[in-house]
């Protein structure tokens, strides 16, 4: 059973990661940077996320759940075999099967961890969808806890290969595979650090 794979002191350490990843947030200058791309992905998640989460007047304890749980969100990926996690190219049924339960097992991993619920939904559904189609629960639109919709974004934003083509992925999800308002305030973080970028998307 997934949950004994880290020790409880390594779980603390990670929770203290992203505690730390919140601070830092408010101190970052206005100053253009990439956020996309090749990429120390969990932390550039959580600074693209909270980010957003800056964006959208969040203060205090929510900022620091939302960066807890964009830090944690993938965890569970800890329980599955490396084979699967390392492969290249498609999964097979089976493998993909597996790859789906992550998120819960992420939750397992951290049932003795001190973050709220905000943060462990996060970790449960930021694989849903929009439009219904996601897993674990097949939550969608305003079903899918705040939060959670926000990782799936920034999940998505880090992975691309530049921030004009991550914006251009997240537009194209807007309505299908995510929340179409937070769409745009994405993308509105991505502008306001990236120049040149405003005048190529209004091209």
């Amino acid at each position: 059973m997934p949950g004994n794979l880290l020790p409880h002191e390594r779980l603390d350490e990670l929770v203290g990661a992203a505690g730390q990843i919140v601070d830092e947030i408010g101190r970052l200058p206005e100053a253009p940077y990439d956020l996309s791309g090749p990429c120390e992905h969990p932390i550039d998640a959580t600074v693209v996320g909270l980010l957003v989460g800056q964006r959208l007047d969040l203060t205090g304890e929510a900022m620091l759940q939302l960066g807890l749980g964009l830090f944690l969100q993938d965890i569970g990926v800890l329980t599955l075999p490396p084979a699967i996690v390392q492969k290249e190219g498609d999964l097979e049924a089976a493998e993909r099967e597996l790859m789906r339960r992550h998120p819960m097992h992420g939750l397992d991993l951290l049932r003795h961890a001190d973050i709220g619920p905000e943060a462990r939904g996060v970790v449960r559904y930021h694989h849903e969808r929009w439009d219904g189609l996601g897993y674990p629960s097949g939550l969608a639109g305003g079903e899918i806890p705040p939060f959670a919709r926000i990782a799936a974004l920034a999940d998505a934003f880090t992975a691309g290969v530049s921030q004009p083509a991550s914006v251009d992925v997240l537009r194209a999800g807007a309505g299908t595979a995510f929340d179409p308002d937070l769409v745009e305030v994405f993308a509105d973080v991505a502008l306001a650090r990236s120049p040149g970028l405003r005048n190529i998307a209004a091209a």
